[in-house]
């Protein structure tokens, strides 16, 4: 039960960071854009990466806790699903995405 609320708490985590990196994206401190098509002649569609970013960076910090405390073997392959389950559904939200 422990490990699920870890696993679930890990993946709330990783989402939030993904949908308040389109928090940061309105302040634009990166002005990354990624361009990724143009629909009309007067719209652009892209993508703001600040999100994705934030929650590489947020793994990464989670990974160096887990192999700080030795428990990297055990907590590592949850930690990494979690990440990729709420990169998946960030994408298909959409965060990040604009026009």
């Amino acid at each position: 039960m422990k490990k699920a609320l870890s696993f679930l708490a890990q993946f709330v985590l990783f989402l939030a960071t993904f949908a308040a990196g389109m928090i940061v994206a309105l302040f634009d401190p990166l002005r990354l854009r990624w361009f990724i098509t143009h629909p009309t002649p007067t719209t652009t569609r892209y993508f703001t990466p600040d999100g994705l970013i934030l929650m590489m960076l947020l793994y990464a910090l989670i990974l160096l806790i887990e192999a700080w405390r030795g428990k990297l073997r055990m907590s590592a392959p949850r930690t990494t699903i979690a990440f990729v389950l709420a990169m998946t559904l960030g994408f298909l939200l959409k965060f990040g995405f604009a026009s």
